[in-house]
């Protein structure tokens, strides 16, 4: 029987990965039943704090990593142990799996050779704040940036075949270039930006395939929790530039996303309301981007505070 390893980042989500894990396993149950596939379920603490150790305890079925350096290097450590399986699924450890997720996901990879990622639809849960600003985001994410679909990986739930993320000293880069905003000594630190861009060079945009069934996840519902997630995806493809500037046209071509004028005029009055809202805060993000940028690359000795967590993102997901 073919074995997967399913990967769960987590970093201190003792407040979701119960729910996560009881999602999880319906859905490899269903796909188990389906397709006759065994999987493995391997939990990756990274850099961990808090008590989701304790809460995972006596686990049976569980096989935990803790490791150090991000995400990045907790699923290079799984990558470079299950080497001989077909392909390796990774989770993160906030979100909710619908119960058809993983057998959408297996299926693509044993029957589409030409796909080496395939990627869980995105849906956002209702917001717990009732500011105008929540609203806003929470539609956004709705209805997609009411944008044309990006290739792009979900990097919350994905099947890869060859999870390939060059370690820091893999990278060559010119060392003039390097400052406190950059820190481009750290390497790579966002898993989904450089696997989509490295997909999109190596086959094209026939390599992706997004699965409907999906995830349910908390999008941010604060100005601060905005930025926080622009500045991460910002900066890391202005890094993604330096390290592989031969990338960019593929970037600029396949991984960019154009406003579908014609949906968003099709959207009730409301939504579109919001949406402005949601430009307004997004030129507030980028705004506030620039400024940082300048001051940690002319003014500052110290590294930039680039991986503070969102904290609204990591509430307790709904029951």
């Amino acid at each position: 029987m073919m074995t997967v390893p399913v990967g769960i980042t987590a970093r201190n989500e003792a407040a979701n990965i119960e729910a996560l894990l009881h999602s999880l396993r319906l859905s490899i149950e269903r796909a188990r039943q389906l397709l006759g596939v065994r999987y493995e379920l391997h939990v990756l603490l990274n850099d961990n704090e808090d008590h989701t150790l304790d809460l995972l305890r006596g686990e049976r079925d569980l096989t935990i990593w803790q490791t150090r350096g991000g995400l990045v290097e907790a699923q290079r450590a799984l990558a470079a142990a299950r080497k001989e399986a077909p392909f390796l699924l990774f989770t993160d450890a906030d979100i909710l799996v619908h119960p058809d997720t993983v057998g959408e996901l297996t299926e693509t990879m044993l029957t589409r050779p030409e796909v080496g990622i395939a990627y869980a639809e995105k849906y956002p849960i209702l917001p717990v704040r009732s500011s105008l600003l929540a609203r806003a985001l929470y539609f956004y994410n709705l209805r997609e940036g009411y944008q044309t679909r990006r290739n792009y990986c979900n990097g919350q739930c994905f099947a890869i075949r060859e999870w390939r993320i060059p370690a820091p000293g893999e990278l060559h880069w010119d060392a003039a270039a390097d400052n406190p905003f950059l820190h481009l000594a750290a390497g790579i630190r966002v898993d989904d930006i450089f696997l989509s861009r490295d997909l999109l060079r190596r086959a094209g945009p026939g390599a992706f395939h997004c699965t409907p069934s999906g995830i349910q996840y908390r999008p941010p519902e604060t100005l601060r929790g905005m930025f926080r997630k622009y500045q991460r995806m910002r900066l890391e493809i202005e890094r993604l530039h330096h390290y592989f500037p031969e990338t960019r046209p593929v970037h600029a071509r396949w991984g960019q996303r154009r406003l579908d004028l014609e949906r968003l005029r099709q959207a009730p009055a409301g939504e579109q309301f919001l949406y402005a809202l949601f430009q307004a805060a997004l030129l507030l993000c980028k705004t506030a981007y620039q400024t940082q940028r300048f001051y940690y690359s002319h003014l500052s000795s110290r590294p930039c505070p680039t991986w503070l967590p969102v904290r609204e993102t990591k509430e307790r997901m709904p029951e």
